[in-house]
């Protein structure tokens, strides 16, 4: 269960789209109707979070979406805001646990699991980072040191999520310090 005061990534500014202030976003949500005008989001600026209404969404291309919220009325204050995560809070992602299909999980349910390797402990994921082909886990060791892997079906095993145990059999070479 997420904690109501936490807030859980869905989406990036890419930048902006449109003279009226929309955003062009990379979303990381397999559930784009949290993005349905009137619902609420957050942008975490300098000063913290900030609560937005969105008024405007429209699925593009892939995970590209455009995005209009109340408050950003022109290309400049989109501009501004390129780089930027888009979150939500986490009751409005838990209305949303019960859609989830049997074996998928949010991101912040394996941010914070144990990491198995060859049957051993090997670390704790840290967090999950978006990179060109696809997401990588940030795992720091028993020692400390982080490692990064691909987060692929094929190096990352999920079945042990409700342990909040992972598993991880990275290719060869991969971990070689």
């Amino acid at each position: 269960m997420i904690p109501e005061n936490e807030y859980i990534r869905v989406a990036r500014i890419a930048g902006s789209h449109s003279l009226k202030g929309g955003l062009k976003i990379y979303t990381v949500t397999a559930i784009p109707e949290r993005f349905n005008p009137g619902n609420t989001v957050y942008l975490k600026l300098n000063e913290g979070y900030k609560k937005f209404t969105v008024s405007d969404f429209r699925p593009h291309k892939d995970k590209m979406c455009f995005l209009k919220l109340e408050g950003i009325e022109d290309r400049n204050s989109a501009d501004l805001l390129k780089g930027i995560d888009i979150f939500i809070d986490g009751a409005s992602a838990e209305k949303f646990r019960n859609e989830l299909e049997d074996d998928a999980f949010f991101y912040y349910d394996i941010i914070g699991c144990g990491v198995l390797y060859k049957g051993s402990d090997f670390g704790t994921v840290k967090d999950i980072m978006e990179a060109g082909s696809g997401e990588i886990l940030l795992i720091e060791d028993q020692k400390g040191k982080r490692v990064m892997i691909p987060f692929v079906e094929s190096m990352v095993n999920t079945e042990r999520i409700k342990d909040r145990i992972i598993e991880i059999t990275p290719v060869e070479g991969l971990l070689d310090f």
